[in-house]
């Protein structure tokens, strides 16, 4: 066969499962056309009981057409650390197993989990490897409080000392975000050619164009009033979420605004804490709701701003908010708290599409008096410039060529 036109046999790691939201809009979003231009894709997943019952069908329908091989592995959580461990054990036989059948040129490996799994493959059998970084991962355990107690403190240093490995021993490396690449450049002495920036894409076929006809269904069943103005959040309620921002900023929007609504798309309930606050602050007129992956994007577009927040930390320089592109895809400009990722570069290059609120969330008032509503088509324009996934795709196909000629 001409080597031209012999498929990569690619492995493609990830702790995430398919079925999971992440999984559905991330990866298979990537994977699914990326095998269609000369790559060939097994992917080992591991996968969580419930989100696999409840979306199996939906994604073995996608991996089917798109002639993608699913290997699943189930993630397991308790006894923490020990059940990482089995998993590792659980993946590495399988791996190579999959390794000896189907000799693959690449090793891509989303987290560091997988990044093991994957130094491991090149080091045995010479598979070329990419550490798709996705955050720092274990700096956000700690921040977050996942790993915060004396015991994890080996966990830490363990899994930083993998991370300098990753970085110097990986083929190709990937940051989410312009910060984070320097801080790899900078730290770990990776050459600018094996290294690259790829920010969280969007799925336009799923995070459709603004709607008045969407809008106006969704305020209608929500009992929303077409004039109200909506401050929408969508993401977690813990972990690296400061909940004081979230109230602050909730507190504030309620004061600016007359007719203001507060809704929250979450599959966490809401904090007792968070609850109190929002009662103390006078704000009656707010919506929780737990909705499908395919169901934000109407949300969205009710909507009139989304928010943006994290506790300061480190590992922000590595975040590139997911929440950022569905938000612009859906015509909602975007508050949020300064330090997260390329932000600040974004606010420069975007202006109408972000306004940062600092850490101190002294000027919460201003930020908001700056925004601009009502520029559903610039803000689409703006998502589709930045975090388009025909970018994405494009960017991973020529790592792929370059890791392959």
């Amino acid at each position: 066969m001409d080597v031209l036109k012999k498929k990569r046999k690619i492995l493609y790691i990830t702790y995430d499962g398919l079925t999971d939201a992440l999984g559905q809009s991330q990866i298979l979003s990537y994977l699914s056309q990326l095998s269609h231009r000369g790559n060939e894709f097994y992917i080992l997943a591991f996968e969580k009981e419930g989100n696999y019952k409840k979306n199996q069908q939906r994604v073995e329908q996608i991996v089917k057409e798109n002639k993608l091989h699913w290997i699943k592995k189930w993630y397991t959580k308790k006894p923490p650390v020990l059940s990482t461990l089995y998993d590792i054990y659980a993946a590495t036989q399988t791996i190579n197993q999959l390794q000896k059948q189907h000799g693959f040129d690449i090793v891509h490996c989303r987290g560091y989990i997988p990044a093991l799994l994957g130094l491991a493959l090149k080091k045995k059998y010479g598979v070329k490897f990419i550490f798709d970084m996705r955050g720092w991962w274990a700096d956000e355990k700690v921040e977050a409080g996942s790993w915060s107690k004396p015991a994890f403190r080996p966990i830490y240093n363990y899994f930083k000392k993998k991370e300098r490995n990753f970085f110097q021993q990986a083929d190709f490396s990937v940051s989410l975000t312009e910060v984070g690449k320097a801080e790899i450049m900078n730290k770990f002495g990776v050459p600018a050619e094996r290294t690259g920036v790829v920010p969280t894409c969007v799925n336009f076929e799923v995070f459709k164009e603004y709607s008045v006809a969407i809008r106006n269904s969704v305020r209608a069943r929500l009992g929303i009033d077409k004039e109200a103005r909506v401050l929408i959040y969508s993401g977690a309620l813990g972990g690296n979420y400061d909940l004081s921002i979230l109230t602050t900023s909730f507190a504030t929007f309620n004061a600016t605004y007359p007719n203001a609504y507060i809704l929250i798309l979450s599959k966490d309930e809401l904090p007792p804490q968070l609850e109190s606050a929002m009662q103390e602050a006078g704000i009656a007129n707010y919506t929780v709701k737990n909705v499908s992956y395919s169901e934000v994007s109407d949300y969205l577009c009710a909507s009139d701003v989304g928010l943006i927040f994290y506790k300061q930390a480190y590992s922000n320089i590595g975040r590139s908010p997911t929440k950022l592109g569905e938000y612009w895809a859906s015509g909602i400009p975007v508050i949020a708290t300064e330090g997260i990722g390329d932000l600040k570069l974004l606010e420069k290059k975007y202006p109408e599409g972000v306004v940062l609120v600092d850490q101190n969330l002294r000027n919460v008032k201003e930020s908001l008096a700056n925004l601009r509503f009502n520029n559903q088509a610039l803000l689409r324009q703006y998502a589709e410039d930045y975090c388009s996934l025909d970018k994405g795709i494009n960017f991973y196909e020529n790592v792929y060529w370059q890791l392959t000629r």
